[in-house]
């Protein structure tokens, strides 16, 4: 009776350990993002969707554009957060599921709404400004922001170098 009281409980308390170390546990694989297989499966699904044009852009260069009625132009980049680009005045917007979804799965969300009902879109969006320091005229602005995200990031960088109010110490 002993030894199977004991087993129980050992059984009852290496769960929540197996849960907080990750292995085993349903929610805790789903937690840790989408499988290669979810990823492959939601690019083929966003390859079907996409215009040609899209298509081709998506192809070439990893991200594409939407034209959006009434707002201009805004390139969905392949990013988790603050991928979509509008290409008028620089401004990133970030709306996201709650869960873990593969890249594509967000674009094509993203793609969708913006298309469809773009009111609702800037309604739930984040927005910020995208700061891309040494901008280059002869290189399009979304592969300017996607090389400045990827840049490791130099943490002696001053508030005055980014900031658009010039520091004391740097005028003239």
């Amino acid at each position: 009776m002993q030894i199977r009281l004991l087993a129980t409980l050992g059984h009852g308390l290496l769960r929540p350990i197996a849960r907080l170390m990750g292995k085993g546990d349903r929610a805790s694989r789903a937690c840790s993002g989408p499988s290669a297989v979810a990823e492959a499966r939601a690019k083929s699904l966003l390859l079907r969707v996409l215009t040609p044009r899209q298509r081709e852009e998506f192809a070439r260069s990893g991200y594409f554009a939407v034209e959006v009625v009434g707002r201009g132009r805004f390139v969905i980049l392949p990013d988790a957060m603050f991928n979509v680009l509008e290409m008028a005045t620089g401004d990133c917007y970030c709306a996201v599921p709650a869960t873990g979804v593969p890249i594509a799965d967000l674009m094509l969300a993203q793609k969708l709404l913006l298309e469809s009902d773009p009111d609702q879109f800037f309604r739930v969006a984040n927005c910020r400004r995208e700061v891309v320091v040494g901008l280059m005229e002869d290189e399009p602005l979304p592969e300017q922001v996607l090389r400045a995200r990827r840049a490791p990031r130099d943490a002696r960088v001053r508030w005055s170098e980014v900031s658009m109010i010039p520091y004391r110490g740097y005028l003239p």
